[in-house]
């Protein structure tokens, strides 16, 4: 039993770096960090080509089975090199005025510094369980923390169901070396998350398509949400980004990259938002009718 849940662990690490970013060839990286943490070996590493990048895995021996979890580019640390974290950027324009985010996970703190330049008024608060993921941020990926970048340590869930805040937008981005906690994806974990939104706020969460989880997790949101949107991401090899609403607002391609429109206006995101989400966003959802929602008690 032991063997199989070994290899099974395995053969979804590879799966995921079909998903992420594949590995490098030794030859074209530098290691300049390593360390065994409470949850995961981390490893930070640099590449010939200027970028800086952030690896979990079980044990350390980099190969072709891992993948990496965030990227910075050395010249410019607040470019969005990978394809998932320009596309999460959509979710922004369907909200009003964002002043108070809220993001599931750290990794290399990518998204952490963008939305901290882009939105210069807003407080962006992260729950990050791993405190060694804190440190590399910190030490390797020039992420600081102040009054407005405020990092909590400790498990995303717990610290959902204790607080007493709400937020505009929750982005839930939290990995292990091999897939989306499990306690991150169920119906009681989504209706806490729903809780914690201010009115007109959204939930958007990054997945990976072709996981067997996937669609179960779709229905999972489909059952807490009124309203789920899809952006597929093109080059990930397999990350799509949710949007997910409390209330139905019929939101449509057209009504979003007009939203789109007005809200770089505003916050000049470098992304071209409106053809972002014109070339990628899903007609419908897929079938779920064979879909199991996801339970704390599976």
């Amino acid at each position: 039993m032991v063997y199989i849940k070994v290899v099974r662990k395995l053969l979804l690490a590879l799966v995921l770096c079909v998903f992420l970013a594949p590995l490098a060839r030794p030859q074209d990286y530098r290691i300049i960090y390593e360390l065994q943490s409470q949850y995961q070996f981390i490893t930070v590493l640099d590449t010939a080509n200027g970028y800086r990048e952030l690896i979990f895995d079980f044990d350390g021996t980099l190969d072709s089975s891992d993948c990496v979890q965030s990227e910075m580019k050395l010249s410019d640390p607040l470019e969005l090199s990978m394809p998932y974290v320009r596309h999460i950027m959509a979710a922004l324009p369907l909200v009003k005025n964002p002043q108070h985010i809220l993001i599931i996970g750290l990794g290399g703190a990518s998204m952490q510094r963008y939305l901290y330049r882009l939105l210069p008024d807003a407080i962006i608060e992260t729950a990050e369980l791993d405190p060694a993921v804190v440190k590399v941020a910190t030490s390797y990926f020039f992420f600081k923390e102040d009054a407005r970048q405020i990092v909590h340590l400790g498990d995303g869930r717990k610290f959902i169901e204790s607080s007493k805040d709400k937020y505009d937008i929750i982005f839930l981005d939290a990995f292990s070396a091999t897939a989306i906690p499990y306690p991150l994806s169920t119906r009681q974990f989504l209706e806490a998350i729903k809780d914690h939104l201010v009115p007109g706020g959204i939930v958007c969460a990054n997945l990976w398509e072709f996981l067997p989880e996937y669609r179960d997790m779709l229905k999972t949101y489909a059952t807490v949400f009124a309203e789920l949107h899809l952006l597929k991401c093109p080059y990930s090899g397999g990350n799509v980004i949710l949007v997910a609403n409390p209330d139905k607002a019929g939101l449509t391609a057209q009504t979003w990259t007009d939203k789109a429109r007005t809200f770089e206006k505003l916050y000049p995101t470098g992304l071209d938002l409106p053809r972002l989400i014109e070339s990628s966003i899903a007609d419908a959802l897929p079938d779920l009718s064979k879909a199991k929602v996801l339970l704390d008690n599976k």
